[in-house]
This record gives C-alpha cells, structure tokens and sequence, in this order.
C-alpha cells in the first residue's frame, strides 16, 4: 500500500512538474498581421501622472547629424545618441559635453554607435565601433578610458543580468555555417558564449536595414532578431528561449523581402528603398509592462504604434485623431501623441520630436496648456530635438 501512494505521489508530481514547464516554456501569439488595420484612441492620463519637455539646448558643440538611436536618464543627467556622438546633457535640456571622436586613431572610431551602454556605478559609457570591430569606454566627463577589439562587426548591445553584455552580430548572414548572431561577451570584451541561429532551409535572408532589439522586462533582457518573428529572453548565459511570437498573417509572404534595392551603374553602386517592401512589418522598438507590450514599427512607409493587451491577448495601433499619428492623446498638456519611443525603464520612457516636427505640428492644437504654449514659441525650426520624459503612474508596473 504504502509502495502504492508512493507511486501516486510521485507520478503526480512528476506531471506538475511537466505541466509547469510545459506553461513556462509556451509561446504566447501575437495576432499583429489579422489586426493591423484596428485602431483605438487612448488618452496619456490612463497610464501617466506627468509628463515633461526638454527642448535640447543647440550650439556648434552638440549639433545633431541623425535620428535619436537612444536616451538614457541617469539621476538627473540625460545621456543622447545621434548615431555619430554620445551627448551629455541636464534634465532641463541644457548642454553639458559631447562623447566620442570620428578618426582612424587610438581613442577613434570609423562610424558612431548604434546604441550604447551606461555603467552608474563605475560612472562609464560603453559604445561599439561596428567598421572598426572595437569596444569603446569614456567616464561621464567624455574622457577616453580604453578599446578592445572583437572579432565580429558588433551591432546593438545591451546588458544581460549578471552585468555581462550581449551584442548583436551585424554581419552573421555573410559568416560561414553555423551563424551566431548573439555574443555574450565580459566585461572586457571576452567572449562568453555565442548563440547558435537556428537557420530555415527554405528561408531567404535578404538585405535589411531594421535593427536587432533588446529591452528589459523584470529584469530578464529580451531580444528580437529582425530575421524572424520571435521574441525571445535570454538567461545569465545567454541562452534563449521564445516568449513572443509575431504572427504577421497575410503580410508574412512581405518578410524576406529586400529592405532596400541596390543598383550598380558604372562601377558605382546605389541603395534605395525596395518599392516591394511596402507592405512588409519592419520592427523598429519594443517595450513592456505587465499589462502591456508596445510594438513600435514600420509599415506602408509609416512608423506605427502596436500595443498587445496581455490581459485578452488582442492587439491593435493606438492613434491620436487631432494629429493623424500614431501614439497616446496627450490629454494632460493638449501636446503630440506619446509613446516609448526609445525603451521603458523605471516607471519613465522618452520619446522625442523633431523641432520643426514640434512646431509646425502643435500650431493647429487647439487646448494647449500655457507653458506648453510658453515653449513653442521659444523654439527654433532648426534647433535640436525635444525631448518628452513621460512618468508612469506607480501603479503601473514597468519591465523592472
């Protein structure tokens, strides 16, 4: 008898035990492509308490040549990336230092950072020289600290949880079998581990421009390759596993598309953007709370704002009518629409708006609030961007 329940009792468990791996390891779908064409406006207020404006002070020093490629908030310092310089500015927009030197020296790199790395407690920032396949470090003052070479052509970064940092691998589709796309790598540059990419025989892997993707969500970092429709966690080592998966539905057969045509006349090449691509989904960020996981991307020539209810698991865009973009009604100060961006991270997330995009679009609004006002009219069309630090209600839960 007792051999009996004995039996019982492990066979039990041993089925818990498979249930709870088998709920742990399940992939949640993403019905994106079926529900691309839903709408829905939603007002800032729902999930935020505050919301604030930094116009980017612009002098000679801190001219921006790019698009914002990241912005990172450190106690009251906002460090900005323009893909060629790292800037180094207050909470209340004012200039302080510019990060990084272009050159072919030591202490230089050939093309500017993709993304970057802040280290609080050692007061450092880490960037990645994809041409010149080189870790790069300054302290907060713009000093130059060290470089380390890697062997790969280094992308986007970020770090991994025991203070490891994990790089996407830019050229992994050109490289000899078996692809690696992730590198966990040290401190120092050292290689820790290399994730295999599990490639498809009957898959094109054609020319992209879109980014790999990495955020947080309780801690864990979470990635996305722009060749597949996964999202996936990663563990302290790096290893992944699929949480998410993007069902793009009839716009899946748009997916192995070129992202751009290249022409060769004469011996000198051209790029432009491929006029098939026009319907493919080409993601651009992604960030998550408990309740929801916003999917910023490109489709039809427009950057569009997914959100995916995790409680009904419906997605759909959010769309604010007085603008005909894409983003939260800003129904606290009457300004453009909000969304994360570039990342959420401790209650807060940036986005930004170019000045000329700030201006000109913000004269037909129609209750905006007096400092708003205030603001408007100090800006010029050619100054820098602004800024936009939205604070999440605390109730809210972020990705910590």
């Amino acid at each position: 008898m007792n051999i009996l329940i004995k039996f019982y009792t492990i066979t039990t468990l041993f089925l818990l035990i498979c249930s709870y791996v088998a709920d742990a390891q399940k992939v949640v779908q993403i019905p994106m492509g079926q529900n691309i064409g839903k709408s829905k406006e939603l007002a800032i207020s729902n999930i935020a308490e505050n919301i604030r404006f930094i116009p980017l002070e612009t002098n000679e020093n801190c001219l921006f040549g790019n698009d914002i490629s990241k912005i990172v908030l450190v106690d009251d310092t906002i460090f900005v990336s323009d893909y060629n310089y790292i800037f180094k500015y207050d909470l209340n927009g004012n200039f302080i230092t510019r990060i990084g030197k272009k050159g072919r020296g030591p202490g230089e790199y050939a093309k500017g950072f993709q993304t970057f790395l802040v280290d609080k407690d050692k007061q450092q920032l880490i960037g990645f020289d994809l041409l010149d396949q080189k870790m790069m470090e300054y302290d907060f003052d713009a000093n130059f600290l060290r470089e380390v070479q890697v062997d790969f052509f280094p992308g986007p970064v970020e770090w991994n949880g025991n203070g490891d940092i994990v790089v996407y691998n830019m050229s992994f589709t050109y490289e000899k079998e078996p692809w690696h796309d992730l590198y966990l790598l040290d401190k120092n540059a050292k290689t820790i581990q290399k994730n295999r990419f599990k490639k498809q025989t009957d898959k094109r892997y054609g020319l992209m421009v879109y980014p790999a993707l990495f955020y947080h969500y309780k801690g864990k970092t979470r990635y996305k390759n722009p060749y597949e429709n996964v999202i996936h966690e990663l563990d302290e080592k790096g290893r992944t596993t699929p949480v998410y998966e993007l069902d793009y539905g009839k716009y899946e057969k748009y997916s192995d598309v070129d992202d751009v045509e290249v022409q060769v006349k004469n011996g000198i090449g051209t790029n432009r953007s491929n006029p098939k691509s026009f319907e493919k989904i080409s993601l651009l960020g992604l960030s998550e709370t408990d309740a929801y996981l916003f999917i910023c991307y490109g489709h039809q020539e427009r950057r569009k704002l997914g959100v995916f209810d995790k409680s009904n698991g419906t997605f759909f865009n959010l769309f604010d009518t007085n603008f005909d973009l894409y983003g939260f009604h800003d129904d606290l100060y009457g300004g453009l629409p909000l969304f994360p961006r570039v990342g959420l991270k401790n209650s807060q997330f940036f986005t930004y708006y170019t000045a000329l995009e700030f201006k000109e679009l913000l004269k037909a609004a129609k209750s905006l609030k007096p400092e708003l006002k205030n603001m408007l009219n100090k800006i010029d069309e050619n100054d820098n961007p602004v800024l936009i630090l939205v604070e999440l209600k605390q109730s809210q839960p972020d990705e910590k």
